[in-house]
């Protein structure tokens, strides 16, 4: 379409390729008019706007690119489209009509932001869906690191953009984006870029799950299976084959991201009054929690957090002179204790109870029904005013909100203690030491015998009757349940819930992020509702839970791992019920109840027959649950990490590839991951969202955040099993870490059966028991016999430890024989180098050295052990592979221990 009309376009042409109705490609011309554009790009409760859904299709290299051809440039993809639908939001215009336009580049091609709104404005205006169109503008995608890249301006856009969670969106006054028109005049559009991945509810990420909450599917490109994946694969082939069914698959993403920001913005309307779209959803959460304190509890939202408004003065080089500014700084009274309660502040429980197959029986996972939501209704009003310090337990009781630094110690009778101690590889639990906690876990450790003393305490009074979290949840929660469950409406006030917490938590603990307009990492910012006192609360309340349960089960159950909120046991109901029973459970179920009317604790997530675990967050499922429900739920799955490859699209079938991985492993084994370019690819290297090579070691062994105490070799699938209890203190994890880093990390080895158990307990009773400046030659393989054959020669040829070499007359060869017939194998040579001083108590007291010994002593009777073996007794591992672990399954087949 040809026109003399004034021309929309940043600085290139405005010339497009479009296809006409017979399916061929012409030259177009867009235009718009000034007259075309009305209103200013200010958010006001009834300012008009235009929401411009987009999307790109593109082809993307045939395989991975390497970090040379990055560097090169080459991370690139072939545009293949450009795509819009658009809706206006006008009180005024009532009549206005949604439209779509898509753009097919020139080869080698690619638009500008400005002449994506320059189709989408034309197509409007000269279809006469709309006749003039707001200045306002919301350019909104799925997942838009994956499209904004296809800007020719992208390099430009992203100083005007942020990256929040590893994509694109604004954050704050958005993209500003001029018209010149051949008059001179101009118009200014604001543009405010979305992402619905960063709006959506976490179980509805893609745009699948979107288009079916929204009432628009998408659409399927071909009706057999295996072509329909050919094809997304290779879009350039589809646009050959089918070039209807190319476009209208292109702009129905579009179209689906629309009609979302559209619900969204329509539910933010009803929340908060304002016709907004936030950059997050969380954001919602906070912006209507606010909102609760101000109208609801008529405070100052500044008072629930322990902050004050100040004006401070301070000078700015950019501007060359000293700027007034009003900014949150915390209350006197409360800054001093900050530290603390940050120190306070840990993430979720995460352990691995018992290590490779478990045996067959009922084993069910459990889950504490909403834990974060339910500990933050505890919360009462804080009186900040009288903050004061404590070192009285009495004063830490459950529902208290105290922070304490605390010296514990638990009776061996616990099997899981809950004091938590922050290590560099995450929290860990050891039945003694000093741990930085709240209330709640100080409270639980006193009701299961645990010796406590409080070095360092505070306590914040709050009023139980003016709870500051708990009429925000339980709307949230009443809203989810007027709704249709999984309805979009039901998962967005879940969300708005569960995710509440994390705000209370934003910046307490060193997270950083990309800064695009710096182009450097930086710490993420305190949010408006970051707490430290809220966070370490809650956080645990919901562990101290968790590990009420868990101690209140018999001891002939199993618990076999637990993750944040939840655990997997063969614990029978009843014995979950009486576990439930304790005080701590009963404030949470009383918190529930308020909240939702039903104070039931535990929900089932899933039940299996036979789990298989390695480390936190890593756990299979061998043989699946007996349940009618589908695929998942028989399934307990967490990947630790471990990538899977897209056509595994199943839980079924990622499942089945963990396990086969974990069963077949071998030291060498390196993970092939289809990893995408970050957004610190495409900034350093202008690249594309492509395909880039990526591996990875694997790593399923144990993590050792707890002490083998009974290992084996299991028969069903074939494999070493053991089970743990508690490290006696933290040091001891960090001195077992460092032990399995330099034994199985270099060279790379994998505990699979008792012989490479044996290999590793040898070498961490070895070294643990002769220090660092004893162990310093010791062998990796067999390090206890060779340290005694080397000290047994080296006092033979010294006539130490009670060997006499000239009164036994026997030769090297002799001696190097005897050595052999009490199992350490030695030879004359061995005999003749051992020409070092012979140093005492130099070996490690193993049971291959002390049965040695033994065997020598009867050839030697004046051999004097104590001279040869080390005193320290060490951390003794190898004693599990005799000991006989204690758990009885409750039924099914009977354990292979």
């Amino acid at each position: 379409m040809s026109t003399d009309k004034p021309v929309m376009s940043g600085s290139r042409s405005a010339k497009l390729r479009l296809r006409e109705a017979n399916g061929t490609f012409s030259k177009s011309r867009i235009w718009v008019e000034r007259d075309n554009f009305y209103g200013d790009t200010k958010f006001s409760k009834g300012n008009p706007y235009i929401i411009v859904g987009f999307d790109t299709e593109f082809k993307t290299p045939e395989k991975p690119v390497t970090i040379d051809e990055m560097k090169a440039g080459s991370a690139k993809y072939v545009v293949l489209s450009y795509q819009v639908h658009c809706s206006v939001y006008d009180p005024d215009q009532p009549d206005v009509q949604e439209w779509s336009a898509i753009c097919y580049p020139e080869p080698g091609d690619r638009m500008t932001l400005a002449d994506l709104l320059a189709l989408a404005f034309w197509k409007g205006i000269s279809t006469g869906a709309v006749k003039t169109l707001p200045t306002l503008v919301y350019v909104v995608g799925h997942f838009t690191r994956a499209d904004v890249p296809a800007f020719a301006d992208f390099k430009s856009l992203t100083s005007q953009i942020a990256a929040v969670r590893s994509t694109f969106t604004s954050v704050d006054k958005g993209v500003k984006i001029v018209t010149q028109f051949d008059n001179d005049q101009s118009v200014e559009h604001l543009v405010i870029l979305r992402d619905t991945m960063l709006l959506t509810p976490a179980t509805s990420k893609s745009l699948w799950e979107l288009g079916k909450l929204v009432g628009v599917p998408k659409i399927s490109v071909d009706p057999d299976p295996e072509r329909e994946l050919f094809y997304k694969k290779n879009m350039d082939i589809l646009l050959r084959d089918k070039p209807d069914v190319f476009e209208k698959y292109a702009i129905n993403d579009a179209l689906i991201c629309v009609k979302y920001l559209e619900r969204l913005i329509d539910m933010y309307a009803g929340i908060l009054g304002k016709r907004k779209a936030p950059a997050t959803l969380t954001a919602i959460g906070v912006d209507l929690l606010m909102k609760k304190w101000k109208t609801d509890l008529k405070i100052d939202p500044l008072e629930v957090v322990g902050k004050q408004k100040i004006v401070r003065r301070t000078y700015s080089k950019r501007l060359g002179y000293f700027k007034i500014e009003k900014v949150n700084v915390p209350l006197e009274q409360v800054a001093f204790y900050l530290p603390l309660a940050t120190e306070c502040y840990h993430g979720g429980r995460g352990e691995q109870f018992w290590f490779g197959p478990a045996f067959i029986d009922d084993w069910t996972d459990y889950d504490l029904a909403g834990a974060y939501p339910t500990a933050m209704a505890l919360i009462g009003f804080p009186d900040w005013s009288n903050i004061r310090q404590s070192t009285s337990l009495d004063d830490f009781t459950p529902g208290t909100l105290g922070m304490a630094n605390v010296r514990f110690e638990f009776p061996k009778t616990v099997r899981f203690p809950t004091m938590p101690v922050r290590s560099e590889n995450g929290l860990v639990f050891p039945r003694t030491g000093v741990s930085n906690c709240s209330a709640p876990e100080i409270a639980l450790a006193r009701s299961l015998g645990a010796k406590l003393k409080i070095l360092h305490g505070v306590i914040v009074p709050t009023d139980p009757g003016k709870p500051v979290f708990r009429d925000f949840i339980r709307e949230c929660v009443a809203k989810r349940l007027s709704y249709p469950k999984g309805s979009l409406d039901a998962l967005f006030w879940k969300e708005l819930s569960n995710s509440s917490y994390g705000k209370t938590a934003q910046g307490l603990h060193s997270k950083r992020v990309y800064d695009l307009r710096d182009q450097e990492m930086k710490d993420l910012p305190p949010s408006k509702i970051t707490n430290p006192f809220f966070a370490a609360f809650i956080t645990s309340f919901v562990r101290a839970a968790l590990g009420e349960v868990m101690n209140g089960l018999p001891e002939n159950v199993c618990v076999f791992s637990c993750t944040t909120d939840g655990f997997l046991t063969n614990a029978t109901a009843d014995q979950i019920s009486d576990a439930s029973a304790g005080p701590i459970c009963k404030l949470y179920g009383q918190s529930r109840d308020m909240l939702t009317g039903d104070a039931t604790i535990l929900e089932v997530k899933h039940r299996v027959r036979q789990p298989l675990g390695w480390r936190t967050r890593g756990q299979a499922t061998l043989i699946e649950g007996q349940t009618d429900k589908g695929d998942g739920v028989n399934i307990v799955l967490a990947k630790g990490g471990i990538y899977t490859a897209q056509e595994l699209d199943s839980t079924r079938l990622q499942n089945a590839f963990i396990t086969n991985l974990f069963l077949k492993r071998s030291p060498t084994d390196r993970i092939e991951m289809a990893t995408k370019t970050g957004i610190r690819d495409m900034i350093n290297f202008d690249a594309d969202l492509v395909e880039k090579e990526t591996s990875k070691r694997l790593n399923m062994e144990f993590d050792w955040k707890r002490r083998p105490v009974a290992a084996w070799d299991n028969e069903a699938p074939q494999h070493l099993a053991f089970t743990t209890d508690a490290w006696e203190t933290i040091d001891q994890f960090v001195e077992m870490r460092g032990y399995w880093e330099a034994f199985g990390i270099d060279p790379r080895r994998c505990l699979k059966n008792k012989g490479d158990f044996h290999a590793f307990a040898v070498y961490v009773l070895s070294q643990s028991a002769l220090g660092k400046a004893g162990a310093r030659y010791l062998k990796k393989t067999d390090p206890d016999l060779k340290r005694i054959r080397q000290s047994l020669c080296a006092a033979w040829r010294n006539s130490e430890a009670g060997l006499t070499k000239k009164v036994d007359g026997k030769t090297a060869e002799q001696f190097a024989q005897l050595l052999t017939s009490a199992g350490i194998i030695c030879n004359r040579q061995d005999v003749e180098n051992a020409r070092s001083g012979f140093k005492p108590k130099n070996c490690p007291k193993t049971p291959a050295v002390v049965n040695a010994l033994v065997k020598l002593s009867a050839v030697f009777p004046s051999l004097e052990i104590d001279t040869l073996v080390s005193s320290n007794e060490g951390i003794d591992l190898i004693s599990a592979l005799d000991a006989i672990a204690t758990y009885i399954p409750q039924g099914g087949e009977p354990s292979t221990l």
